[in-house]
């Protein structure tokens, strides 16, 4: 054992300042980039994640030294220095790592844009900054093949690189397990549960990033010639009347903290005055299929029906049909990627708003994204727009993690707080972030207020819908969502059914009665999101071909069928348990 360890080790104690350099290199833009989030936490967690960042860095550092080999020690260093250089860049001027949406702005960019991004960012301050620390690397790369040192201690050297290295072992075992994911559904439940232990550090963030590019690139073309394809289709509007079609599609809004549906906070009066009123309409039992939106969204969109099997991709998006349609196209997206983007950000983005997507789907796309989703209303409701017909989406920040960030910080937006929630279980930490959650279930509500207002004198259908639920603290101590592989039954009560509203103008109520008569029918006939694009078909007067009634919550034809939910779980089935 002794000459084993010897064998592994001497390398290291006889190059320490090589194996630390590297490690160094591949480590610092992690740390300078997540350093925010974990400044709060105990020392016990700061130095956990120290070692998480750190951990495949050491592993390949080692072997490096170990091989001894001085091609693959340069080679090493080279590539250390230039991802230290890029990241460095790219979090001083964008404040984001390498990640797979600046590959796909990589790869989509001409020779133009080149030259305008050059112009723009080459000599910026934090550029400058970004050239001496990389002059700096170099440097010290320079010094360090020419003097080596022997240090004290190895025995304790060893033991602390030994923990390194297996920390580093397990991080190379989640890497490895990454690329036994084949679409991007099993890829967001692998970084779920194990990105964070994987690919803080520059170079299994660039393995990441370029696997992850390359499943979602394959998935969009697929879908990108099926919107070809869909855009060659006949499809009409029957009604030649000017009509408005608006789908709001919420975030992380869970209907059992809406007042709406009975919850003991005022979290929605607008819509429950909307409701009494007669105008809304408030469906009890529907429910998502995915409780991740990027996945939920796809198939909100796409005609595809989960329960018989079929593929997002393989069915158009909706907004294809309108246009073909003669509607013109709006949609408004808070969650559009721009800047920094997280991973439902770039698998919802790199297809919504790809060129040819942008083309064939929509008229107009924003190009800025805000703090808050009423800033997004007022600065897009406005929009002149070219036709009588008009179809506009909103894709809403809503209630999304974390929810005090959602509504402005002001006394007229802070309803709720810690002390309005007797509840022993909870410290004062979770009753004010339940309350929070409330306050922005509130703002959310007086959002949707102001698209109503506007649409309220003219022929108007609006549908809103959330992603998906969540849970806060509802019947144990969980924020957010979970992905075990199987869930209990109040999980999915809260992480899946979701509110599902339908609002009509006074106009559209006195041109299309049958219509709101089958809505009223309706309200506590079981739904799936997915199915939302063939109602939608039946509020704008669409024929198309791509229409099935079955499949349609307004048509007598209508059948539900089994309500399917990731990893197969039966949803119906465990609710009638």
């Amino acid at each position: 054992m002794k000459y084993i360890l010897s064998f592994l080790f001497h390398p290291i104690i006889q190059k320490p300042l090589l194996f630390i350099l590297i490690v160094l290199l591949l480590s610092i833009p992690g740390w300078i980039f997540c350093i925010n989030v974990y400044t709060e936490n105990p020392i016990i967690r700061k130095i956990c994640w120290i070692l998480f960042i750190t951990g495949f860095p050491a592993l390949l550092s080692w072997f490096v030294c170990l091989a001894n080999y001085k091609p693959l020690t340069t080679v090493t260093c080279i590539l250390s220095i230039f991802l230290f250089a890029l990241n460095i860049f790219l979090i001083l001027n964008f404040d984001s790592m390498l990640s797979p949406w600046i590959l796909l702005l990589c790869h989509e960019t001409n020779k133009g844009e080149s030259s305008e991004f050059i112009s723009n960012y080459a000599f910026t301050s934090q550029s400058i900054w970004t050239y001496l620390l990389t002059a700096f690397a170099v440097i010290a790369y320079l010094k360090v093949k020419k003097y080596s040192i022997r240090i004290s201690h190895p025995k304790i050297i060893v033991a602390i690189v030994s923990v390194w290295l297996t920390i580093g072992f397990i991080q190379l075992l989640f890497l490895c397990d990454m690329f036994t994911r084949k679409n991007q559904y099993e890829l967001q439940l692998w970084y779920g549960g194990k990105a964070f232990y994987a690919i803080e550090n520059t170079l299994s963030n660039l393995i990441y990033s370029v696997y992850h590019l390359s499943l979602t690139s394959n998935e969009n073309e697929i879908a990108i010639n099926t919107c070809i394809k869909a855009s060659q289709t006949a499809a009409q509007c029957i009604d030649s009347d000017s009509l408005d079609i608006v789908v709001i599609i919420g975030e992380s809004f869970s209907k059992h903290h809406a007042s709406l549906y009975g919850y003991n906070r005022q979290t929605t009066p607008v819509m429950k005055k909307e409701q009494l009123q007669g105008n809304l309409f408030a469906f009890t039992d529907a429910v998502t299929p995915y409780n991740m939106t990027t996945f939920a969204v796809k198939n909100i969109l796409s005609t595809n029906s989960i329960s018989l099997g079929q593929y997002w991709a393989n069915y158009p998006p909706f907004t294809i049909i309108f246009k073909k349609a003669g509607f013109d196209i709006a949609i408004w997206d808070n969650q559009k990627a721009i800047g920094s983007v997280t991973f439902h950000d770039f698998s919802i983005s790199s297809y919504l708003y790809s060129k040819k997507m942008k083309k064939l789907a929509y008229n107009y796309v924003n190009n800025k994204i805000y703090d808050y989703d009423m800033e997004l209303v007022d600065n897009t409701i406005h929009y002149k727009r070219n036709k009588q017909h008009t179809l506009t989406i909103y894709h809403l920040l809503g209630q999304h993690m974390q929810a005090k960030w959602r509504y402005p910080n002001k006394k007229e937006y802070n309803i709720f707080n810690k002390n309005h929630y007797i509840r022993p279980d909870l410290n004062s930490q979770e009753r004010q972030a339940l309350a929070e959650y409330d306050n922005a279930t509130r703002y959310n509500d007086s959002t949707i207020s102001k698209i109503l207002d506007y649409y309220r004198n003219r022929c108007a259908a609006i549908v809103y819908l959330s992603d998906h639920g969540e849970e806060v603290y509802d019947y144990r101590k969980v924020i957010g969502r979970t992905h075990e592989p199987k869930k209990d039954k109040l999980s999915l009560i809260y992480q899946y059914q979701i509110p599902f509203i339908i609002w009509c103008s006074d106009k559209y109520r006195q041109r299309f009665p049958y219509i709101v008569s089958k809505i009223k029918n309706a309200i506590n006939k079981p739904f799936i999101s997915d199915n939302l694009p063939h109602l939608l078909f039946t509020l704008g007067s669409i024929k198309t071909p791509y229409y099935y009634a079955e499949r349609d919550l307004l048509n007598k034809r209508y059948k539900c069928g089994t309500r399917f939910i990731q990893n197969n779980i039966d949803y119906d089935k465990v609710m009638n348990e």
